[in-house]
Protein backbone atom coordinates (compact mmCIF):
# COMPACT_ATOMS: atom_id res chain seq x y z
CA UNK A 1 0.00 0.00 0.00
CA UNK A 2 1.13 3.56 -0.87
CA UNK A 3 2.64 5.15 2.15
CA UNK A 4 1.01 8.28 0.73
CA UNK A 5 -2.15 7.36 1.60
CA UNK A 6 -1.45 7.46 5.33
CA UNK A 7 -1.17 11.10 5.96
CA UNK A 8 -1.66 15.17 4.93
CA UNK A 9 -4.73 17.32 4.49
CA UNK A 10 -6.76 16.32 1.40
CA UNK A 11 -6.22 12.42 1.76
CA UNK A 12 -8.35 9.67 2.64
CA UNK A 13 -6.66 7.75 5.80
CA UNK A 14 -6.70 3.82 5.91
CA UNK A 15 -9.19 2.63 8.39
CA UNK A 16 -7.03 0.12 10.95
CA UNK A 17 -8.50 -3.05 12.59
CA UNK A 18 -7.78 -2.86 16.08
CA UNK A 19 -9.38 -4.68 19.13
CA UNK A 20 -11.83 -2.17 21.80
CA UNK A 21 -9.26 -3.33 24.64
CA UNK A 22 -6.44 -1.54 22.94
CA UNK A 23 -7.94 1.22 21.58
CA UNK A 24 -9.66 1.81 25.34
CA UNK A 25 -6.16 2.38 26.59
CA UNK A 26 -5.03 4.46 24.16
CA UNK A 27 -5.42 8.93 25.51
CA UNK A 28 -3.29 10.60 22.68
CA UNK A 29 -4.59 12.57 20.46
CA UNK A 30 -2.74 14.87 18.01
CA UNK A 31 -2.26 16.38 14.56
CA UNK A 32 1.17 17.23 12.67
CA UNK A 33 0.27 20.18 11.03
CA UNK A 34 -1.89 23.69 11.94
CA UNK A 35 -3.75 23.39 8.88
CA UNK A 36 -7.37 23.66 8.73
CA UNK A 37 -8.35 20.24 6.78
CA UNK A 38 -5.20 18.04 8.78
CA UNK A 39 -5.81 15.03 10.07
CA UNK A 40 -5.90 14.22 13.38
CA UNK A 41 -5.00 11.02 14.72
CA UNK A 42 -5.27 8.85 17.66
CA UNK A 43 -2.16 7.12 18.68
CA UNK A 44 -2.59 3.65 20.45
CA UNK A 45 0.22 1.75 22.23
CA UNK A 46 1.29 -0.14 19.72
CA UNK A 47 1.84 2.74 17.49
CA UNK A 48 -1.49 2.30 15.46
CA UNK A 49 -1.69 5.90 13.98
CA UNK A 50 -5.71 6.07 13.54
CA UNK A 51 -7.52 8.88 11.91
CA UNK A 52 -9.95 6.05 10.90
CA UNK A 53 -10.85 2.54 12.34
CA UNK A 54 -13.11 -0.28 10.63
CA UNK A 55 -14.83 -2.57 13.70
CA UNK A 56 -17.33 -5.54 13.58
CA UNK A 57 -19.09 -6.67 16.78
CA UNK A 58 -22.79 -6.21 18.57
CA UNK A 59 -24.50 -3.49 19.14
CA UNK A 60 -25.84 -3.96 22.50
CA UNK A 61 -27.54 -0.83 23.73
CA UNK A 62 -28.23 2.41 21.89
CA UNK A 63 -29.32 5.63 24.06
CA UNK A 64 -30.48 9.27 23.56
CA UNK A 65 -27.74 11.34 25.44
CA UNK A 66 -29.07 14.68 24.32
CA UNK A 67 -31.62 16.23 21.99
CA UNK A 68 -29.17 15.21 18.91
CA UNK A 69 -26.47 12.75 20.06
CA UNK A 70 -27.08 9.38 20.37
CA UNK A 71 -24.73 6.93 21.87
CA UNK A 72 -24.35 3.59 20.83
CA UNK A 73 -22.18 0.45 22.38
CA UNK A 74 -20.35 -2.18 20.13
CA UNK A 75 -19.01 -5.14 21.53
CA UNK A 76 -16.23 -6.99 20.22
CA UNK A 77 -14.73 -9.92 21.98
CA UNK A 78 -12.59 -8.12 24.07
CA UNK A 79 -14.21 -5.02 25.00
CA UNK A 80 -16.78 -2.33 23.56
CA UNK A 81 -16.28 0.50 21.54
CA UNK A 82 -18.40 3.63 22.14
CA UNK A 83 -19.96 5.86 19.17
CA UNK A 84 -21.48 8.84 19.06
CA UNK A 85 -23.80 10.55 16.41
CA UNK A 86 -25.67 14.47 16.11
CA UNK A 87 -27.33 15.78 13.21
CA UNK A 88 -24.45 15.94 11.44
CA UNK A 89 -24.83 11.74 10.87
CA UNK A 90 -27.89 11.64 9.80
CA UNK A 91 -27.84 8.18 8.41
CA UNK A 92 -26.15 6.98 10.77
CA UNK A 93 -28.32 8.67 13.62
CA UNK A 94 -31.28 7.02 11.88
CA UNK A 95 -29.82 3.46 11.74
CA UNK A 96 -29.07 3.96 15.30
CA UNK A 97 -32.52 5.03 15.93
CA UNK A 98 -34.17 2.04 13.79
CA UNK A 99 -31.75 -0.43 15.10
CA UNK A 100 -33.08 -3.56 17.39
CA UNK A 101 -30.70 -4.54 19.36
CA UNK A 102 -28.41 -6.74 20.34
CA UNK A 103 -27.22 -6.93 16.40
CA UNK A 104 -24.11 -7.56 13.99
CA UNK A 105 -22.86 -4.36 13.22
CA UNK A 106 -20.07 -3.25 10.79
CA UNK A 107 -19.18 0.24 11.49
CA UNK A 108 -16.37 2.54 10.29
CA UNK A 109 -15.28 6.29 11.77
CA UNK A 110 -13.34 8.78 13.24
CA UNK A 111 -11.51 8.06 16.12
CA UNK A 112 -11.68 10.60 18.79
CA UNK A 113 -10.37 11.01 22.67
CA UNK A 114 -12.51 13.26 25.44
CA UNK A 115 -10.67 13.98 28.83
CA UNK A 116 -13.22 15.81 30.96
CA UNK A 117 -12.01 18.96 33.16
CA UNK A 118 -12.55 17.16 36.43
CA UNK A 119 -11.13 14.26 35.23
CA UNK A 120 -7.43 12.45 34.70
CA UNK A 121 -9.10 9.68 32.60
CA UNK A 122 -9.08 10.05 28.21
CA UNK A 123 -12.31 8.44 26.86
CA UNK A 124 -11.80 7.22 23.72
CA UNK A 125 -15.14 6.95 20.64
CA UNK A 126 -15.74 6.87 17.14
CA UNK A 127 -17.61 9.12 15.07
CA UNK A 128 -19.47 7.22 12.83
CA UNK A 129 -19.20 7.41 8.88
CA UNK A 130 -21.18 4.18 8.20
CA UNK A 131 -23.38 1.79 9.70
CA UNK A 132 -24.28 -0.97 8.20
CA UNK A 133 -25.84 -4.46 10.02
CA UNK A 134 -23.55 -7.78 9.03
CA UNK A 135 -24.16 -11.46 10.05
CA UNK A 136 -21.51 -13.44 12.57
CA UNK A 137 -19.32 -14.61 10.08
CA UNK A 138 -18.54 -11.55 9.42
CA UNK A 139 -17.79 -10.35 12.74
CA UNK A 140 -15.97 -13.63 12.91
CA UNK A 141 -13.57 -12.90 10.03
CA UNK A 142 -13.01 -8.90 11.40
CA UNK A 143 -11.78 -11.07 14.52
CA UNK A 144 -9.07 -13.23 12.81
CA UNK A 145 -8.46 -9.59 11.00
CA UNK A 146 -8.04 -7.64 14.26
CA UNK A 147 -5.91 -10.40 15.66
CA UNK A 148 -3.57 -10.74 12.77
CA UNK A 149 -2.56 -6.78 12.59
CA UNK A 150 -2.33 -6.46 16.20
CA UNK A 151 0.19 -9.53 16.27
CA UNK A 152 1.98 -7.68 13.43
CA UNK A 153 2.05 -4.15 14.91
CA UNK A 154 3.24 -6.10 18.44
CA UNK A 155 6.16 -7.57 16.24
CA UNK A 156 6.59 -4.19 15.09
CA UNK A 157 6.56 -1.96 18.27
CA UNK A 158 8.74 -4.81 19.98
CA UNK A 159 11.41 -4.41 17.40
CA UNK A 160 11.58 -0.85 18.00
CA UNK A 161 11.88 -1.16 21.12
CA UNK A 162 14.71 -3.59 20.81
CA UNK A 163 16.41 -0.57 18.83
CA UNK A 164 18.69 2.45 20.45
CA UNK A 165 17.08 5.32 17.86
CA UNK A 166 14.22 7.35 19.15
CA UNK A 167 11.95 9.95 18.15
CA UNK A 168 13.34 11.29 14.38
CA UNK A 169 15.88 8.58 14.17
CA UNK A 170 13.77 6.12 15.01
CA UNK A 171 11.15 6.96 12.48
CA UNK A 172 13.90 7.52 9.72
CA UNK A 173 15.32 4.11 10.55
CA UNK A 174 11.82 2.57 10.48
CA UNK A 175 10.97 4.04 7.25
CA UNK A 176 14.11 3.40 5.37
CA UNK A 177 13.78 -0.17 6.47
CA UNK A 178 10.35 -0.31 4.70
CA UNK A 179 7.51 0.90 7.14
CA UNK A 180 4.56 2.03 6.38
CA UNK A 181 4.69 6.20 7.17
CA UNK A 182 1.98 5.63 9.51
CA UNK A 183 3.16 2.99 11.88
CA UNK A 184 6.66 4.41 11.45
CA UNK A 185 5.61 7.95 12.68
CA UNK A 186 2.91 6.39 15.12
CA UNK A 187 5.69 3.63 16.71
CA UNK A 188 8.07 6.60 18.34
CA UNK A 189 5.44 8.44 19.22
CA UNK A 190 3.75 5.76 21.25
CA UNK A 191 7.20 4.79 22.63
CA UNK A 192 7.57 8.26 23.84
CA UNK A 193 4.39 8.47 25.71
CA UNK A 194 2.97 5.48 26.78
CA UNK A 195 6.73 3.72 27.61
CA UNK A 196 4.77 0.77 26.10
CA UNK A 197 6.76 -2.03 27.63
CA UNK A 198 6.92 -5.95 26.56
CA UNK A 199 4.82 -6.87 29.36
CA UNK A 200 1.90 -4.75 28.01
CA UNK A 201 2.65 -6.58 25.16
CA UNK A 202 2.37 -9.66 25.71
CA UNK A 203 -0.57 -9.59 27.71
CA UNK A 204 -1.85 -8.01 24.66
CA UNK A 205 -0.55 -10.66 22.53
CA UNK A 206 -2.59 -13.20 24.18
CA UNK A 207 -5.80 -10.90 24.19
CA UNK A 208 -5.46 -11.42 20.18
CA UNK A 209 -4.47 -14.78 20.14
CA UNK A 210 -7.58 -15.17 22.41
CA UNK A 211 -9.68 -12.96 20.23
CA UNK A 212 -8.90 -15.75 17.29
CA UNK A 213 -9.51 -19.13 19.87
CA UNK A 214 -13.14 -17.84 20.21
CA UNK A 215 -14.11 -17.63 16.66
CA UNK A 216 -12.00 -21.43 16.15
CA UNK A 217 -14.11 -22.54 19.25
CA UNK A 218 -11.37 -23.42 21.34
CA UNK A 219 -11.92 -20.90 24.17
CA UNK A 220 -15.56 -19.23 25.59
CA UNK A 221 -14.24 -15.95 26.04
CA UNK A 222 -11.19 -13.52 26.10
CA UNK A 223 -9.51 -12.60 29.61
CA UNK A 224 -9.76 -8.50 30.49
CA UNK A 225 -6.58 -7.08 29.44
CA UNK A 226 -5.60 -5.57 33.21
CA UNK A 227 -2.07 -4.11 32.32
CA UNK A 228 -1.13 -1.09 31.70
CA UNK A 229 0.88 -0.17 28.74
CA UNK A 230 3.90 1.07 30.97
CA UNK A 231 3.59 -2.10 33.27
CA UNK A 232 7.01 -3.62 34.00
CA UNK A 233 7.22 -7.42 33.92
CA UNK A 234 9.63 -10.64 32.68
CA UNK A 235 8.31 -10.97 29.12
CA UNK A 236 11.06 -10.94 26.54
CA UNK A 237 11.19 -9.18 23.30
CA UNK A 238 12.71 -12.12 21.46
CA UNK A 239 9.47 -13.83 22.18
CA UNK A 240 7.25 -11.01 21.09
CA UNK A 241 9.19 -10.52 17.73
CA UNK A 242 8.74 -14.23 16.72
CA UNK A 243 5.12 -14.42 15.99
CA UNK A 244 5.63 -16.19 12.69
CA UNK A 245 5.51 -13.65 10.29
CA UNK A 246 7.84 -11.30 8.80
CA UNK A 247 8.05 -8.50 11.34
CA UNK A 248 10.32 -6.39 8.73
CA UNK A 249 6.98 -5.96 6.30
CA UNK A 250 4.54 -4.62 8.52
CA UNK A 251 2.91 -1.90 7.12
CA UNK A 252 0.74 0.78 8.82
CA UNK A 253 -3.12 -0.41 7.31
CA UNK A 254 -5.17 -3.17 8.16
CA UNK A 255 -7.42 -2.82 5.80
CA UNK A 256 -8.05 -3.28 5.68
CA UNK A 257 -8.44 -1.56 6.21
CA UNK A 258 -8.59 -5.16 4.41
CA UNK A 259 -8.32 -7.07 1.56
CA UNK A 260 -9.31 -8.16 -1.74
CA UNK A 261 -7.96 -11.89 -1.68
CA UNK A 262 -8.78 -14.61 0.69
CA UNK A 263 -5.86 -16.20 2.29
CA UNK A 264 -5.97 -20.29 2.72
CA UNK A 265 -7.65 -21.55 5.98
CA UNK A 266 -4.00 -22.84 6.93
CA UNK A 267 -2.67 -22.28 10.61
CA UNK A 268 -2.23 -18.69 10.90
CA UNK A 269 0.89 -17.28 12.37
CA UNK A 270 0.76 -17.16 16.31
CA UNK A 271 -3.21 -18.84 16.66
CA UNK A 272 -5.31 -16.43 14.67
CA UNK A 273 -6.55 -17.95 11.30
CA UNK A 274 -5.61 -16.93 7.90
CA UNK A 275 -7.34 -14.05 6.77
CA UNK A 276 -9.14 -11.92 3.99
CA UNK A 277 -5.91 -9.52 3.41
CA UNK A 278 -6.66 -6.03 1.25
CA UNK A 279 -5.86 -3.19 0.72
CA UNK A 280 -11.99 -5.00 4.63
CA UNK A 281 -6.94 -2.98 5.28
CA UNK A 282 -8.10 -4.96 4.46
CA UNK A 283 -6.68 -3.04 5.70
CA UNK A 284 -7.42 -2.81 5.63
CA UNK A 285 -7.27 -2.46 4.28
CA UNK A 286 -3.93 -4.46 4.97
CA UNK A 287 -0.94 -4.15 7.53
CA UNK A 288 1.83 -5.61 5.49
CA UNK A 289 5.63 -4.80 4.16
CA UNK A 290 7.11 -2.81 6.39
CA UNK A 291 10.65 -3.65 8.47
CA UNK A 292 11.54 -2.84 12.04
CA UNK A 293 14.81 -3.88 11.69
CA UNK A 294 17.13 -6.00 14.32
CA UNK A 295 14.55 -9.04 13.78
CA UNK A 296 15.10 -12.31 11.80
CA UNK A 297 12.30 -12.17 9.05
CA UNK A 298 10.28 -15.68 8.88
CA UNK A 299 7.44 -15.35 6.11
CA UNK A 300 5.03 -12.28 5.62
CA UNK A 301 1.67 -11.92 5.12
CA UNK A 302 0.23 -9.32 2.14
CA UNK A 303 -2.19 -8.45 0.13
CA UNK A 304 -1.08 -11.25 -2.48
CA UNK A 305 -0.67 -14.27 -0.55
CA UNK A 306 -1.22 -16.38 2.08
CA UNK A 307 -0.27 -16.12 6.01
CA UNK A 308 2.46 -18.55 7.24
CA UNK A 309 2.80 -21.15 9.92
CA UNK A 310 3.62 -20.62 13.35
CA UNK A 311 4.28 -24.37 14.04
CA UNK A 312 4.24 -23.65 17.92
CA UNK A 313 0.37 -22.58 17.53
CA UNK A 314 -0.74 -24.17 14.70
CA UNK A 315 -3.36 -26.39 16.68
CA UNK A 316 -4.53 -23.77 18.49
CA UNK A 317 -5.38 -21.69 15.15
CA UNK A 318 -6.29 -24.59 12.34
CA UNK A 319 -9.54 -24.29 12.41
CA UNK A 320 -10.18 -20.24 13.02
CA UNK A 321 -11.09 -19.45 9.68
CA UNK A 322 -13.21 -22.56 9.20
CA UNK A 323 -14.64 -22.55 12.66
CA UNK A 324 -18.82 -22.49 12.49
CA UNK A 325 -20.18 -18.90 13.17
CA UNK A 326 -23.08 -20.27 15.12
CA UNK A 327 -21.96 -17.43 18.16
CA UNK A 328 -25.21 -15.76 18.71
CA UNK A 329 -25.24 -12.08 19.28
CA UNK A 330 -26.32 -12.68 22.49
CA UNK A 331 -23.51 -14.48 23.44
CA UNK A 332 -21.46 -11.31 22.98
CA UNK A 333 -23.82 -9.14 24.64
CA UNK A 334 -22.61 -11.33 27.41
CA UNK A 335 -19.50 -11.40 26.61
CA UNK A 336 -19.10 -7.50 26.53
CA UNK A 337 -21.72 -6.83 29.75
CA UNK A 338 -18.96 -6.36 32.36
CA UNK A 339 -16.86 -3.80 29.65
CA UNK A 340 -16.87 0.38 30.56
CA UNK A 341 -15.84 2.22 27.83
CA UNK A 342 -17.35 4.70 29.60
CA UNK A 343 -18.19 5.35 32.80
CA UNK A 344 -21.87 6.32 33.12
CA UNK A 345 -20.88 9.91 34.88
CA UNK A 346 -18.58 10.86 32.47
CA UNK A 347 -20.49 9.63 29.66
CA UNK A 348 -22.69 12.71 29.50
CA UNK A 349 -19.20 14.83 29.50
CA UNK A 350 -17.97 12.49 26.36
CA UNK A 351 -21.68 13.04 24.83
CA UNK A 352 -21.70 17.00 25.07
CA UNK A 353 -18.42 17.00 23.78
CA UNK A 354 -19.18 14.96 20.86
CA UNK A 355 -21.89 17.18 19.93
CA UNK A 356 -19.64 20.08 19.66
CA UNK A 357 -17.57 18.17 17.97
CA UNK A 358 -19.95 16.77 15.57
CA UNK A 359 -20.79 20.87 14.49
CA UNK A 360 -17.41 21.76 14.47
CA UNK A 361 -15.52 18.47 13.13
CA UNK A 362 -17.88 18.84 9.67
CA UNK A 363 -16.18 21.54 8.27
CA UNK A 364 -12.50 20.15 8.94
CA UNK A 365 -13.88 16.75 7.71
CA UNK A 366 -11.99 17.14 4.30
CA UNK A 367 -9.40 15.00 5.33
CA UNK A 368 -10.57 12.42 3.79
CA UNK A 369 -11.99 13.46 0.47
CA UNK A 370 -12.98 10.19 -1.95
CA UNK A 371 -10.09 11.01 -4.54
CA UNK A 372 -7.91 10.11 -2.12
CA UNK A 373 -8.72 6.20 -1.68
CA UNK A 374 -4.88 4.39 -1.48
CA UNK A 375 -4.22 2.23 -4.92
CA UNK A 376 -3.13 -1.11 -4.63
CA UNK A 377 -0.38 -0.05 -7.52
CA UNK A 378 2.51 0.71 -5.16
CA UNK A 379 1.77 -2.69 -2.81
CA UNK A 380 3.76 -5.14 -4.81
CA UNK A 381 6.22 -2.96 -5.87
CA UNK A 382 8.67 -4.94 -3.75
CA UNK A 383 7.12 -8.37 -4.26
CA UNK A 384 9.55 -11.43 -4.49
CA UNK A 385 8.70 -14.15 -6.26
CA UNK A 386 10.32 -16.43 -3.45
CA UNK A 387 9.26 -14.35 -0.46
CA UNK A 388 6.42 -16.44 0.67
CA UNK A 389 8.12 -20.12 -0.25
CA UNK A 390 7.38 -22.41 2.51
CA UNK A 391 10.25 -24.03 5.11
CA UNK A 392 10.24 -28.12 4.15
CA UNK A 393 9.70 -28.77 7.62
CA UNK A 394 6.49 -26.31 7.60
CA UNK A 395 5.14 -28.41 4.34
CA UNK A 396 5.91 -31.77 6.01
CA UNK A 397 3.66 -30.58 8.90
CA UNK A 398 0.99 -29.75 6.99
CA UNK A 399 0.59 -32.64 4.89
CA UNK A 400 0.74 -34.68 7.65
CA UNK A 401 -1.85 -32.78 9.78
CA UNK A 402 -4.07 -32.14 7.42
CA UNK A 403 -3.34 -34.46 4.20
CA UNK A 404 -3.91 -31.67 1.99
CA UNK A 405 -1.19 -33.06 -0.67
CA UNK A 406 0.29 -29.70 -0.36
CA UNK A 407 1.93 -27.96 -3.30
CA UNK A 408 2.73 -24.56 -3.76
CA UNK A 409 1.83 -21.63 -6.66
CA UNK A 410 5.34 -23.01 -8.39
CA UNK A 411 4.78 -27.22 -8.19
CA UNK A 412 1.46 -27.00 -10.61
CA UNK A 413 1.72 -30.37 -12.31
CA UNK A 414 1.59 -30.90 -16.45
CA UNK A 415 -1.71 -30.99 -17.72
CA UNK A 416 -1.45 -34.26 -18.84
CA UNK A 417 -0.55 -35.59 -15.35
CA UNK A 418 -3.54 -33.72 -13.37
CA UNK A 419 -5.85 -35.41 -15.41
CA UNK A 420 -6.60 -32.72 -17.65
CA UNK A 421 -7.23 -33.49 -21.36
CA UNK A 422 -5.05 -31.52 -24.02
CA UNK A 423 -5.73 -31.32 -27.39
CA UNK A 424 -3.63 -32.99 -30.22
CA UNK A 425 -0.81 -30.85 -31.34
CA UNK A 426 -2.19 -31.09 -34.98
CA UNK A 427 -5.27 -29.72 -33.92
CA UNK A 428 -4.36 -25.83 -34.46
CA UNK A 429 -2.66 -26.80 -37.72
CA UNK A 430 -6.04 -28.52 -39.50
CA UNK A 431 -7.84 -25.61 -39.81
CA UNK A 432 -4.70 -23.63 -41.27
CA UNK A 433 -4.74 -26.66 -44.10
CA UNK A 434 -7.93 -25.85 -45.14
CA UNK A 435 -7.96 -24.23 -48.73
CA UNK A 436 -9.14 -20.40 -48.71
CA UNK A 437 -11.77 -19.11 -50.48
CA UNK A 438 -11.75 -17.68 -53.25
CA UNK A 439 -13.26 -14.14 -52.34
CA UNK A 440 -14.28 -12.34 -49.28
CA UNK A 441 -17.56 -13.14 -47.79
CA UNK A 442 -19.52 -9.82 -47.96
CA UNK A 443 -19.99 -8.23 -44.22
CA UNK A 444 -23.27 -8.63 -42.89
CA UNK A 445 -25.99 -5.48 -43.43
CA UNK A 446 -25.90 -4.90 -39.96
CA UNK A 447 -22.38 -5.07 -39.01
CA UNK A 448 -22.15 -1.33 -39.40
CA UNK A 449 -25.30 -0.61 -37.23
CA UNK A 450 -23.82 -2.47 -34.83
CA UNK A 451 -21.21 -1.09 -34.76
CA UNK A 452 -22.34 2.05 -34.39
CA UNK A 453 -24.82 1.49 -31.59
CA UNK A 454 -22.05 0.55 -29.54
CA UNK A 455 -19.99 3.06 -29.93
CA UNK A 456 -22.09 5.13 -28.68
CA UNK A 457 -23.56 3.18 -26.13
CA UNK A 458 -19.76 2.92 -24.87
CA UNK A 459 -19.75 5.01 -20.92
CA UNK A 460 -17.61 7.40 -19.52
CA UNK A 461 -15.68 6.46 -16.56
CA UNK A 462 -17.65 7.76 -13.59
CA UNK A 463 -16.14 10.41 -11.63
CA UNK A 464 -16.22 8.17 -8.46
CA UNK A 465 -15.47 4.96 -9.74
CA UNK A 466 -15.54 3.40 -6.25
CA UNK A 467 -19.27 4.27 -5.95
CA UNK A 468 -19.94 3.35 -9.18
CA UNK A 469 -18.96 0.19 -8.58
CA UNK A 470 -20.65 -0.21 -5.18
CA UNK A 471 -23.51 0.73 -6.64
CA UNK A 472 -23.36 -1.41 -9.45
CA UNK A 473 -22.71 -3.99 -6.88
CA UNK A 474 -25.74 -3.43 -4.86
CA UNK A 475 -27.60 -3.84 -8.54
CA UNK A 476 -26.33 -7.17 -9.48
CA UNK A 477 -26.63 -8.25 -5.93
CA UNK A 478 -29.31 -11.19 -5.78
CA UNK A 479 -29.63 -11.54 -1.91
CA UNK A 480 -26.79 -14.06 -1.92
CA UNK A 481 -23.71 -11.78 -3.18
CA UNK A 482 -22.37 -11.10 -6.53
CA UNK A 483 -19.39 -12.96 -8.73
CA UNK A 484 -16.05 -10.84 -8.81
CA UNK A 485 -15.69 -11.64 -12.40
CA UNK A 486 -18.93 -10.97 -13.10
CA UNK A 487 -18.56 -7.61 -11.29
CA UNK A 488 -15.31 -7.17 -12.81
CA UNK A 489 -16.61 -7.85 -16.27
CA UNK A 490 -19.80 -5.65 -16.13
CA UNK A 491 -17.78 -2.66 -14.38
CA UNK A 492 -15.33 -2.80 -17.59
CA UNK A 493 -18.37 -2.77 -20.05
CA UNK A 494 -21.16 0.05 -18.81
CA UNK A 495 -18.21 2.25 -17.08
CA UNK A 496 -15.23 1.98 -20.20
CA UNK A 497 -12.71 1.34 -17.68
CA UNK A 498 -9.49 -1.33 -17.42
CA UNK A 499 -9.98 -4.13 -15.50
CA UNK A 500 -7.18 -3.20 -13.07
CA UNK A 501 -9.29 0.49 -12.09
CA UNK A 502 -11.94 -1.59 -10.89
CA UNK A 503 -10.07 -4.30 -9.05
CA UNK A 504 -8.81 -1.01 -7.41
CA UNK A 505 -12.56 0.55 -6.68
CA UNK A 506 -13.53 -3.16 -5.11
CA UNK A 507 -10.06 -2.96 -2.86
CA UNK A 508 -11.35 0.73 -1.71
CA UNK A 509 -14.75 -0.04 -1.16
CA UNK A 510 -13.48 -3.50 1.16
CA UNK A 511 -11.19 -0.69 2.67
CA UNK A 512 -13.86 1.34 3.82
CA UNK A 513 -16.02 -1.31 4.97
CA UNK A 514 -18.58 -0.45 1.76
CA UNK A 515 -18.67 -4.57 1.02
CA UNK A 516 -17.27 -7.80 2.25
CA UNK A 517 -16.05 -11.12 0.60
CA UNK A 518 -17.77 -14.22 1.80
CA UNK A 519 -15.62 -16.35 -0.35
CA UNK A 520 -12.59 -16.13 -2.19
CA UNK A 521 -15.06 -15.35 -5.80
CA UNK A 522 -18.01 -13.61 -4.21
CA UNK A 523 -18.43 -9.64 -3.26
CA UNK A 524 -21.50 -8.99 -1.11
CA UNK A 525 -22.51 -5.09 -0.24
CA UNK A 526 -22.69 -4.28 3.38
Amino acid sequence: MSDDGQSGAGRREVAYRLFATEFEDADLSYSESDEERAPNYVVTPTGARVNRLFAVGVLTEVEQVSDDVLRGRVVDPTGAFVLYAGQYQPDEMAFLEAADTPTFVAVTGKARTFQPEDSDRVFTSIRPETINEVDAETRDRWTVQAAEHTLDRIAAMAGAIAREERGDDLRAVLQDSGVGEGLAAGIPVAVDHYGTTPTYLAALRDTALDAARVVAGTTDEVDSLDVNPDAQGDARLAALTDVGVEVGRVSDAAGAEGSTTEAPSQPSSAGAASQPTSAEAGHSGTETSSSTGGVEPETVESSASASSVDTSESTDSSSVETAETGASATDEVAAGSGESGASSGADDDVASAASDESESGEAGAGDETAGGDESADGELGDFDPGEYELEDETREQIEEEYGTEFQSGTEVEEPGSADIETEPDDAGSSTADQPATSEEPEPEPAEQDTTERSAETVAEEPEDLQAAVVDLMDELDDGSGIDRDALIETATERFGVDEDDVEDAIQGALMDGQCYEPDDETLKPI
